[in-house]
C-alpha cells in the first residue's frame, strides 16, 4: 500500500465489476467520492502528484484496457436530489433510471424518453443522451462543474455546447460535472408511466440484455452522409430513416446488411439481436471488442462509403 494516498482511497481494483461491459484490468488508485468536496479533493491530489485521473460514473459506454487504468479512477457517488414543482435539482452521481421514475411519479414530462437507459446524470449530461427525438438538452436549465484549476462553475444550457451524443464536457475531460439543474413540463402522470414500460418493453424485447455490453457502439449516421446509391441499392435505408433529433439511419441498419450479425472475435460478438450491440458474450477480452469494432468500421467503409463514429468511450488504451 502506497502511504501516500488518502485515506479511502484503494489501490489495484479491479474496473470490470464497475462496467456494464464486464471487461476491464485494474485501476492503480481508485475512490469513490460521495460529495462535492470529495470529487474536489480527490482532483487535487491526482493533479498534486501528478497522476491522470478518469470520472466514472455508471460504468456504461466505456470499455476499459485489459491493462486497466494507470491513474486514479473517481467513481462519483453523489446523490443528492431534489424537486420543486417543475424544476429538478440533481447531483451528477444519482442514477439516471430514477431521475426517470421520480419525475414522472411526480407527473413530471420531460425525461421519460430515457426509460430503460443505464448510467448515472452526469454521464447523460457529458454525452447529450437521447433517445426518441429527446435529448437531456432539452431539459437543462444549467450545469454546475469543477473547471481544470478546480473552481465551480456555472455553465448555461448554451454554454454546455451540446450536440449530437456531445457536449463541452466531452470534449474538456478535465471538466467535471458535479450537478445540474432541469426544467420539466407538467405531464399526465399515468401517460407517462405507461410510456415509459412501453418504452423499457422496446429495449428488452430489441436489446440483448442478457449479455454484458456499452449499449450503441457506434453513433446513427446523418443521412447527407449517406450516398444515394446506398438508399437505391438498399431500400431498407430510407426506411429506417428517423429522427433522433435530425434525420439519421440506425447504423444498426448498416451493419446488419454489411452481413456482421453474429461476427465473432474471442469472447465478444456482434448482437443478432442488435447489431449495434458488440457483446461480451464468453468472457470477452477488451482486444476482443476492440478488433471487433475495428472490422465493423472498415467493413461500412469498404461496403457503403459510410464513416462511423463511435459512442463508446476508451479507458487506459
Amino acid at each position: 500500500m502506497d502511504a501516500s494516498i488518502p485515506s479511502g482511497m484503494k489501490q489495484n481494483v479491479k474496473l470490470a465489476r464497475y462496467t456494464t461491459y464486464k471487461i476491464g484490468g485494474p485501476a492503480r488508485y481508485f475512490v469513490a467520492a460521495k460529495s462535492e468536496q470529495e470529487i474536489a479533493e480527490a482532483v487535487l491530489w491526482a493533479g498534486k502528484e501528478g497522476v491522470p485521473y478518469f470520472i466514472l460514473g455508471g460504468g456504461s459506454n466505456i470499455l476499459v484496457s485489459d491493462k486497466g487504468f494507470d491513474g486514479l479512477v473517481i467513481k462519483i457517488k453523489n446523490l443528492k436530489f431534489e424537486i420543486k414543482n417543475f424544476i429538478v435539482e440533481a447531483e451528477a452521481g444519482v442514477d439516471l433510471p430514477f431521475l426517470v421514475a421520480e419525475t414522472i411519479s411526480h407527473g413530471l414530462k420531460g425525461i421519460e424518453w430515457a426509460s430503460g437507459i443505464p448510467g448515472t446524470f452526469g454521464g447523460a449530461i457529458r454525452g447529450n443522451a437521447g433517445a426518441f427525438g429527446g435529448e437531456i438538452k432539452d431539459i437543462l436549465v444549467s450545469c454546475r462543474f469543477l473547471d481544470e484549476k478546480g473552481n465551480v462553475r456555472t455553465f448555461s444550457n448554451k454554454e454546455c455546447g451540446f450536440s449530437y451524443r456531445n457536449s463541452i464536457f466531452k470534449q474538456h475531460p478535465d471538466y467535471v460535472i458535479l450537478s445540474a439543474t432541469l426544467a420539466f413540463e407538467e405531464g399526465d402522470k399515468e401517460t407517462l408511466k405507461k410510456f415509459s414500460k412501453d418504452t423499457m418493453s422496446y429495449r428488452a424485447a430489441r436489446h440483448p440484455l442478457e449479455y454484458g455490453s456499452c449499449g450503441s457502439i457506434f453513433k446513427a449516421i446523418d443521412v447527407n452522409d449517406i450516398r444515394i446509391s446506398n438508399f437505391e441499392h438498399y431500400p431498407r435505408f430510407r426506411t429506417s430513416i428517423k429522427a433522433d433529433p435530425f434525420p439519421v439511419v440506425p447504423a444498426a441498419c448498416f451493419i446488419d446488411e454489411a452481413g456482421l450479425k453474429g461476427y465473432r472475435i474471442g469472447g465478444a460478438m456482434v448482437s443478432g439481436k442488435h447489431p449495434n450491440f458488440f457483446v461480451n458474450y464468453k468472457r470477452a477480452r477488451a482486444e476482443d471488442v476492440l478488433m471487433l469494432i475495428n472490422v465493423a468500421r472498415h467493413r461500412l467503409i469498404d461496403t457503403f462509403g459510410v464513416m462511423t463514429e463511435e459512442e463508446v468511450q476508451y479507458v487506459g488504451f
